[in-house]
């Protein structure tokens, strides 16, 4: 995606939040990273009467604020609303940039809200930022392409915490739809995420992520946003922040709409949490599961040590969440050791789909090949994680050349006659860094030498490692 765009006729609306009228939800960073933004872009040229910057932020930020050369506005719900239909909406231009860097959430009719500062818990001022996209698409609009990039959260969390279900908020108005109007929209989080904010930096790691991007555009204006987002999104896939940025692009000059990855909310699945602290020294592995995956219906993650604990498990987990959106029918964690897997099978069902309803006079076996017929449309994922005896998955594997995709955890590859990938050790330097994650930095560099002999003591194997720390954090313990 490239649009042409003069700086002179672009314009920005910056928006940083991190001091909230409800003291309880201020938070840090959001008011630095939307200046930081603002500047980019008037050191791209925008000029700074076309930027319209909303802060509110904390006490210990004000002199940021007060050395800024643009003028600040308030961070209100209703003077953004008026900034937007009484400014914006009657400018003639080539490109908006929006930025927001504040709390965001979810509600309950699935819409994307962004909190204003003056919001409480009694009055929910926000923004709805689906209604904002589709006023400016609309002949009511006088900037003709869009660019909004959003460093929000996306989740449901204060549901639970008193939230009403009618949120209210800034409906904006809208018109008809323009034919020559370009929009991406790159969010911090898919559905269902939180954004997490780099405390020690005082930054988003998004905005931190988007701003790396952007410099390295090679000054480029504006610059190419599909770059812009992959960057972001590999940055976050090692990370390892269970936040992953998402992205979609409308165009509508020729009535064609264009939507880059799928709903994660959307996309059914039990997977399991992940208990590693860092996952270190297997992205290798993770490209190559995904391209036997791609090439293959069923495939089997292997031990070579026989031993165990080589992060068989943690490798699916992390494959299913980093490639959740590839599987649109759904992910399904299936384990052997547990309740007999047709009634599994059944269950995600029952619990997912709609209309899925196997009749009750069906046997067990009759409800499994339900299943594969009733299944949520789209290519699926069954992981069948630590399998100890072949005969316990073979009569529940669907059938060769569907829609779905087998991954197999087991310790010992018997009877098993697909595509392996076989894990072993960490490498020396996987299995040191996984040790300095779990013990600090300082305390493994101040013994560097034990450290490494102590890796190599339990065989670079990731279990090993984890037991090794959770001895040397007892009190009065040292490495050696």
């Amino acid at each position: 995606m490239q649009l042409t765009a003069k700086p002179e006729r672009t314009y920005g609306l910056v928006v940083g939040i991190e001091k909230y009228h409800e003291t309880a939800w201020n938070t840090g960073g959001q008011a630095q990273d939307a200046l930081r933004f603002a500047w980019w872009l008037c050191g791209c040229g925008v000029p700074t009467e076309n930027i319209r910057l909303c802060l509110s932020s904390l006490p210990e930020n004000d002199h940021l604020v007060g050395e800024c050369e643009l003028k600040v506005e308030l961070a209100t719900e209703q003077n953004l609303y008026n900034i937007v239909t009484n400014f914006l909406s009657q400018q003639s231009g080539d490109l908006l940039y929006i930025f927001w860097a504040g709390h965001g959430l979810i509600s309950s009719e699935r819409e994307r809200r962004l909190i204003c500062a003056d919001a409480t818990q009694q009055s929910w001022l926000n923004l709805d930022l689906h209604s904002l996209l589709l006023l400016l698409g609309s002949d009511r609009f006088g900037i003709r392409h869009h660019i909004c990039i959003i460093d929000a959260c996306a989740n449901y969390f204060l549901e639970t915490q008193g939230r009403p279900t009618n949120l209210g908020g800034k409906i904006f108005p809208s018109g008809k739809p323009r034919t020559d109007s370009q929009q991406f929209v790159l969010l911090a989080a898919r559905e269902g995420e939180t954004a997490k904010v780099n405390s020690a930096e005082k930054t988003g790691y998004f905005s931190q992520a988007v701003r790396e991007a952007l410099e390295q555009a090679n000054g480029s204006f504006p610059p190419n946003m599909l770059a812009v987002a992959e960057q972001v999104k590999q940055q976050f896939q090692t990370l390892d922040k269970k936040q992953l940025p998402t992205y979609f692009y409308y165009r509508n000059g020729d009535g064609d709409q264009e939507k880059y990855h799928y709903n994660p909310f959307d996309i059914p699945h039990n997977i399991q949490q992940s208990n590693a602290i860092k996952f270190v020294g297997r992205d290798n592995q993770l490209a190559e599961l995904h391209r036997l995956l791609q090439e293959n219906d069923v495939v089997v993650i292997s031990d070579v040590t026989g031993q165990g604990g080589v992060g068989k498990t943690e490798l699916a987990i992390q494959y299913s969440w980093q490639h959740l959106e590839d599987y649109p029918g759904g992910c399904c964690w299936l384990n052997p050791q547990g309740t007999e897997l047709g009634t599994q099978l059944v269950e995600f069902g029952l619990v997912n789909f709609n209309n899925f309803n196997p009749p009750q006079e069906l046997s067990l076996t009759g409800k499994v090949a339900y299943c594969w017929r009733n299944w949520q449309a789209g290519k699926a994922l069954l992981v069948f994680d630590d399998v100890k005896d072949w005969k316990q998955v073979k009569d529940y594997l669907p059938a060769k050349g569907s829609r779905f995709k087998v991954l197999i955890t087991t310790r010992i590859n018997t009877g098993l006659t697909y595509p392996s990938l076989p894990l072993g050790e960490l490498s020396p330097d996987a299995a040191l860094e996984l040790l300095t994650q779990l013990l600090g930095r300082d305390r493994v560099e101040k013994e560097l030498e034990f450290a490494q002999k102590l890796c190599q003591f339990v065989g670079n194997i990731p279990i090993g490692l984890y037991q090794v720390a959770a001895y040397s954090r007892e009190p009065r313990r040292v490495l050696c």
